[in-house]
């Protein structure tokens, strides 16, 4: 369907889509408002369409490696298809390019020489943090991935058959990422060469805890989060990172989302009622804050839920999603795939 949505835009709009190099699936997170153009070229913009600040939007591509817009769908607009400008929030996708960007910092010793480190980014203008939560639907991760030692191991006894899987806690807006790492190290990981990454300093406790719910350390996972994303996290250390995580994950797959989803396994389900079941759980409202995205097969995925508020505190997550804004639903149905 994507390809379709890409092979349409091109020969309706052309030169103002032919500069779309890099294909991309997965979200924006709109840090602000800032409009929503046809052609990044001429500005075009029939509509006035605008992106909403806190809102989440399905992320359809960029227009080169070093982006400076990404092509977006704007639920509204009119066609849907829009590019907005790469400062206006963060993509966090297959294909995004992690490279961290120049600047100054304290001087970091790897074995491929001395690099400066990225600064810590300035936070929201608010002040308040705000997070993208992802967790994912591991049976369906496995139908593509069957060489990962995870999915060797999976079966239909394992907690991850019936229960959601930590992806990661992301702090926003897109320049949180790759903290205090130095340039060597983020290449690493841009390249996918996590097993050369620094493991996180973990208790036995907190290591267990996210082995249960995060199958992927067993394809070490949990260095790629923290190097990317932990180490922009406000607490400062992998250990209260990953608990944090653990515990809004576990919040979530202790409720009534979660036996939703372990009742209706092997079902292809009306992801309103998964909203629903986000309703009932986390308040009036929380579903409007959560994004379900599909496989091309029409497998249910991933769930990304937005969050605003002080995690470390020990804040609830229907709190943090509360006062977080409204996002982009995306799939409307999807198989609850089971584990094979």
């Amino acid at each position: 369907m994507k390809n379709f949505l890409f092979a349409i835009a091109a020969l309706v709009y052309g030169s103002s889509f032919a500069s779309a190099q890099v294909k991309m699936d997965g979200q924006f997170m709109a840090s602000k408002a800032c409009p929503a153009v046809v052609s990044i070229k001429k500005g075009t913009n029939p509509d006035n369409a605008a992106i909403e600040a806190g809102k989440s939007y399905q992320l359809l591509g960029k227009n080169k490696d070093q982006a400076t817009h990404y092509w977006l769908n704007v639920p509204g607009a009119n066609p849907a298809q829009r590019w907005v400008a790469t400062d206006c929030g963060s993509a966090d996708g297959a294909q995004a390019s992690s490279a961290p960007a120049a600047g100054g910092g304290a001087a970091v010793n790897t074995n491929m020489g001395t690099v400066k480190a990225k600064k810590k980014p300035k936070g929201p203008k608010d002040g308040i943090p705000f997070y993208v939560l992802a967790l994912s639907w591991e049976p369906a991760f496995c139908e593509a991935m069957k060489g990962k030692a995870e999915c060797k191991s999976e079966t239909a006894a394992s907690y991850e058959a019936t229960h959601f899987s930590l992806h990661g806690l992301w702090p926003q807006p897109r320049a949180n990422v790759f903290c205090g790492v130095d340039r060597a190290t983020a290449a690493l990981d841009d390249q996918h060469q996590w097993e050369q990454l620094p493991e996180p300093e973990l208790t036995a406790a907190t290591k267990a805890a996210l082995d249960r719910v995060m199958p992927g350390t067993q394809s070490v996972l949990q260095r790629h989060e923290y190097t990317k994303h932990g180490t922009c996290y406000p607490a400062g250390n992998a250990e209260q990172y990953f608990k944090d995580a653990i515990r809004l994950a576990n919040e979530v797959n202790g409720s009534a989302v979660q036996k939703f989803m372990a009742a209706n396994v092997g079902k292809t389900v009306q992801m309103s009622e998964l909203r629903a079941k986000f309703d009932e759980a986390f308040g009036s409202g929380s579903g409007d804050r959560v994004r379900v995205s599909c496989d091309k097969a029409g497998r249910f995925s991933e769930l990304t839920i937005g969050l605003k508020g002080d995690i470390p505190s020990g804040k609830s997550l229907a709190k943090l999603i509360a006062a977080s804004g409204t996002i982009d639903k995306g799939c409307q149905s999807g198989l609850i795939d089971a584990v094979n």
